[in-house]
């Protein structure tokens, strides 16, 4: 069975498409099973990834394909068996579409961060190593600020380049986690 890994920003410009060419990277010929694709809160009508997320895929060895963006839709929370955000902003957004995936959406900083408390997911299914890192969670399943992936649209290739080395450590430690 493929799994399924949404991840989510703004616009699906710069920081979805770059966290999800660099997962998709890691997991290609994993144990792990798993279609990476991405969406943005706001719908920017199929727009290229932003020149410089490009660059910084490059930089890191990763073809960027040829993405084009898209806007996120309760279909696609509803049928993926992880979301990946990039700021609460985008936990809010989600919640709006579909509460129901909120046991099921993190941040991508709150995911690894209670993934490593937790531990790998080893012989676990998907799901059920989802749904115990949930359990570490508040209640109100507030990540931290230090979770988010700041949003370097607008500024020059070195902001681009930080979030880029930040999203690529993140999905290094992700992708140990989620591989038996």
């Amino acid at each position: 069975m493929t799994a399924s890994i949404l991840v989510v920003c703004s616009g699906n410009i710069c920081r979805s498409p770059v966290v999800e060419a660099m997962l998709r990277h890691r997991l290609t010929g994993s144990a792990l099973s798993a279609e990476v694709s991405s969406a943005g809160t706001i719908d920017w009508n199929a727009r290229p990834m932003a020149d410089n997320s490009t660059l910084v895929l490059v930089e890191y060895g990763i073809d960027p394909g040829t993405h084009r963006s898209r806007k996120l839709t309760v279909d696609l929370l509803r049928t993926a068996d992880v979301v990946i955000g990039m700021t609460r902003e985008h936990q809010w957004a989600i919640e709006a579409l579909a509460a129901d995936a909120l046991p099921r959406a993190f941040l991508l900083g709150e995911l690894v961060r209670l993934g490593e408390k937790f531990g790998p997911r080893g012989e676990l299914p998907l799901a059920d190593w989802v749904a115990r890192v949930d359990d570490l969670r508040p209640a109100n399943r507030m990540a931290r600020p230090a979770d988010e992936l700041d949003d370097p649209m607008g500024e020059p290739i070195e902001s681009f380049r930080v979030m880029g080395a930040r999203a690529d450590d993140l999905t290094g430690r992700l992708a140990k986690l989620l591989v038996r």
